[in-house]
């Protein structure tokens, strides 16, 4: 059996979640992703960390183009029950996926990584 990963900064895969939303909805929409959403999601076994984005410039729509990134011990979490059920807990799922102008998913490996040292001195 492969021992459990624990470390975001050795996680094997990533998925990543691309969203435009809508100038009006920004304040809503973070505030749901960052107190409830991003919650809900890290206590599904697997997801090592979270990082989110959101471009500098609106996009050519107008629209406010967010990201986030997941870093995860396997591939598959983003289709398991677990992952689902912790996505449609909250007003994630009833207020905010409606009013997502587009969502695209990319879902692979990690093939490298650095995050700089750390306090001991080492480096992934």
């Amino acid at each position: 059996m492969a021992a459990k990963i624990t470390d975001a900064r050795k996680a094997p895969f990533f998925y990543m979640v691309t969203f435009e939303i809508a100038p009006e909805d920004e304040r809503e929409f973070n505030e749901i992703y960052d107190t409830e959403h991003i919650p809900n999601i890290m206590k599904v076994d697997g997801v090592l960390g979270i990082l989110r984005f959101r471009d500098a410039a609106p996009n050519d729509k107008g629209w406010l183009v967010y990201s986030a990134l997941y870093l995860l011990a396997q591939a598959d979490l983003p289709d398991t029950q677990q992952w689902k059920a912790a996505s449609d807990l909250g007003r994630w799922a009833p207020v905010m996926r409606p009013r997502l102008k587009s969502r695209q998913r990319r879902l692979g490996p990690v093939v490298a990584a650095d995050f700089g040292r750390t306090p001991g001195g080492s480096s992934r």
